[in-house]
């Protein structure tokens, strides 16, 4: 795979300063220096954020930038009507606030919250209601859209054309649409998804040269990921055991690096599971019966038909598989292409099966998420797609002579 390092370079700088800031911030909290030095490290995320605005010099860059900016603009205007943002991630956000403690949710009070959900954005939220010096839903509301850009600033640089950056950020507008500026979560894990897919694959066909850079991009993706909400985590380790698996069948050999980097990042996710697990705190999954409920759907007639008529027979599942099969030659000739590609139908598979073996009604669980979990899966195929097209167009291109 190519990619120009050099021209978008100060993005990637911009973009790894965000993701450690983000995560010394969160390791503060961890340990309890909340107060001054938690908001001097927020202070020091949004700092970050502007050192991305020379990448707009980069045309691939540009647009995915731009987009942020005006996300985040459009976030300040009115605050979130979602049941989502407002019941768990500005809920536990305020609480973080007004307790002055990361494990503010871990009492389990209002347990509908899903209070094992890891509160990495919610403390990011409450630092930026410390600015402000009050509770408000405006500012943290606009830390989801602004935690975009790094992910996308480390997309970039897998795109070899100005356009493919434009189709991108058009891609993620029209799959997330409002989700962008109402505070959810699940296009930040479908942006991050892609994004660590980007990074780990320009590692393994980097070499030597610029390998470490991308390496500790993918960790830092990696850490961020698994901490913004349950579903993170599992496609993290989910991702990291398919660039493992596709590196061994073309490669013969495994990805130490990329392994060992995976484990650390997963790290604070295992500190926070671990003071979850102490506290006592539950969740609505873990603690249903999911193989009866599954083995029961199975038995049914018409259980697993809703399943695959929401989740895979949608236009924006379809046309990008139709599309790929048709460019199957490039597919396969462009690791990352083929890694995205057998990480989207890994994580459609995983998510039917989560909804086989749900507790829930499956008609109003269908409805109320699929939409929005099933985004990672669209976004990775579309993310193929312009890998694909663009080999293809590079290789009908007449060679110089």
């Amino acid at each position: 795979m190519s990619f120009l390092p050099t021209a978008a370079e100060p993005g990637r700088r911009a973009a790894l300063a965000m993701l450690v800031s983000i995560l010394l911030c969160y390791g503060l909290a961890a340990v309890g220096l909340m107060g001054w030095p938690v908001q001097v490290a927020f202070g020091a995320v949004v700092l970050s954020a502007l050192l991305a605005l020379p990448a707009v010099r980069d045309l691939r860059t540009a647009p995915l930038v731009l987009a942020v900016l005006v996300l985040v603009l459009i976030a300040l205007g009115s605050p979130s009507d979602g049941w989502d943002p407002r019941s768990i991630w500005l809920f536990h956000a305020k609480r973080i606030y007004l307790e002055g403690t990361l494990y503010a949710q871990l009492d389990d009070y209002a347990p509908w919250s899903h209070n094992d959900y890891p509160a990495l954005v919610p403390l990011l939220m409450a630092c930026a209601a410390g600015l402000a010096g009050h509770w408000n839903e405006l500012l943290p509301k606009a830390v989801a859209p602004l935690l975009l850009l790094p992910a996308l600033l480390l997309i970039a640089p897998s795109f070899r054309s100005r356009w493919c950056g434009v189709l991108f950020a058009v891609l993620l507008l029209r799959l997330a649409r409002d989700m962008l500026i109402n505070g959810y979560m699940d296009p930040l894990v479908a942006v991050y998804a892609v994004a660590a897919v980007a990074t780990a694959m320009r590692h393994r066909m980097s070499g030597k040269h610029g390998g470490s850079r991308e390496l500790v991009a993918f960790m830092l993706l990696v850490a961020v990921l698994s901490m913004l909400k349950n579903e993170g985590a599992v496609l993290a380790a989910l991702l990291t055991a398919v660039v493992l698996g596709e590196g061994v069948l073309r490669e013969r050999r495994l990805g130490w690096h990329i392994l060992l980097a995976a484990v650390v990042a997963l790290l604070p996710l295992l500190a926070w599971k671990l003071a979850v697990g102490q506290a006592g705190v539950g969740n609505d999954l873990a603690g249903s019966d999911m193989k009866v409920q599954l083995l029961a759907r199975l038995g049914s007639e018409g259980s697993t038909l809703p399943i695959v008529g929401r989740l895979l027979l949608d236009v924006w599942v379809l046309v990008p598989l139709l599309v790929l099969a048709v460019l199957w030659r490039p597919v396969l000739r462009v690791p990352a292409a083929s890694v995205a590609v057998l990480a989207a139908l890994a994580y459609a598979t995983l998510l039917f099966l989560v909804y086989l073996g749900t507790p829930h009604d499956l008609d109003w669980h269908l409805r109320s998420s699929v939409d929005r979990v099933r985004m990672p899966v669209t976004l990775l195929l579309g993310f193929a797609v312009l890998l694909a097209l663009e080999h293809r167009a590079t290789a009908k291109m007449p060679r110089a002579r």
